[in-house]
């Protein structure tokens, strides 16, 4: 059980501050390949953790954002905001369960990654890129256009991840208000379904699996192709069997990310040779 160490006492503006610095600056801190993200998510929470709880508490608030995550850092900054706004209500006594946070967590990481990456690394980036270029010149050398971009380029990110950090973070606030009683059931499985549809796409469009098998009735017949079968009765069949396969391999036995990665690769290289795949 959490307890509370400290005076029920909402979090100071220098406070927030000290948060919203720690995730844009140390954000990369401690990323790993079994939750991506999830460390750097609970390493940047510490603050408000110490600030309440005690060390079983920390333990336990550090564990609710230890879970995979995988997203745009800067636009995600709004989603920071929320679970910062939602931790810190949970602390003051409200009644956030962990569950809600985690789906939360899990459910937006998948949609601001998309966000995010098309609008900072495929848009703002690239031409934020070209202008320093062009500024540097193609004759003689200037030093104004890298000057300009190592200076415009983190204002640029922060005022804007400011921005969304500080409306996320009113938002997490006014979610605990909303989401009490039957509301909270309500809006808990429309997220859940939501980021089941979210990864059902994701999968959908980068999961690809296909097999080369094919076989002839007689030496004159034109071969039958197994996957051309497959796809005539549910195309891409083997990528959902993958993921359903993986799924049940985590959730239900137990296994590591990395194990699981480790174990894929592995099989890939065993079937490729024996030209199953």
């Amino acid at each position: 059980m959490e307890k509370n160490i400290a005076n029920r006492e909402p979090l100071t503006k220098a406070e927030l501050n000290k948060l919203f610095w720690r995730y844009q600056l140390q954000y990369l801190y401690c990323c790993n390949l079994e939750n991506w993200h999830g460390n750097c998510y609970a390493y940047d929470m510490a603050p408000l953790y110490r600030k309440y709880y005690d060390k079983e508490g920390q333990r336990a608030g550090m564990m609710r954002m230890m879970d995979f995550l995988n997203t745009e850092q800067t636009t995600a900054s709004v989603l920071w905001g929320i679970l910062v706004g939602m931790e810190e209500q949970k602390a003051l006594g409200a009644d956030v369960d962990d569950e809600m946070i985690r789906t939360v967590k899990s459910s937006l990481m998948g949609p601001l990654a998309g966000i995010g990456d098309s609008l900072i690394q495929a848009t703002a980036l690239p031409l934020l890129t070209t202008i320093a270029i062009s500024l540097a010149g193609t004759g003689p050398y200037s030093p104004l256009g890298p000057a300009l971009f190592i200076v415009v380029t983190p204002i640029l990110l922060w005022v804007y991840a400011r921005f969304l950090f500080d409306k996320g973070y009113e938002l997490g606030k006014e979610a605990v208000s909303m989401l009490m009683g039957k509301a909270m059931e309500k809006i808990k499985v429309a997220v859940q379904l939501f980021g089941i549809i979210v990864i059902g796409a994701l999968s959908a469009s980068y999961v690809k699996l296909a097999t080369p098998l094919q076989f002839a009735a007689s030496a004159d017949a034109d071969p039958v192709v197994i996957q051309e079968i497959i796809d005539g009765v549910f195309p891409n069949l083997l990528g959902l069997l993958l993921v359903i396969g993986c799924w049940w391999l985590l959730a239900k036995k137990g296994l590591s990310v990395t194990k699981a990665i480790f174990g894929l690769m592995a099989a890939v290289v065993v079937l490729g040779l024996i030209g199953i795949l």
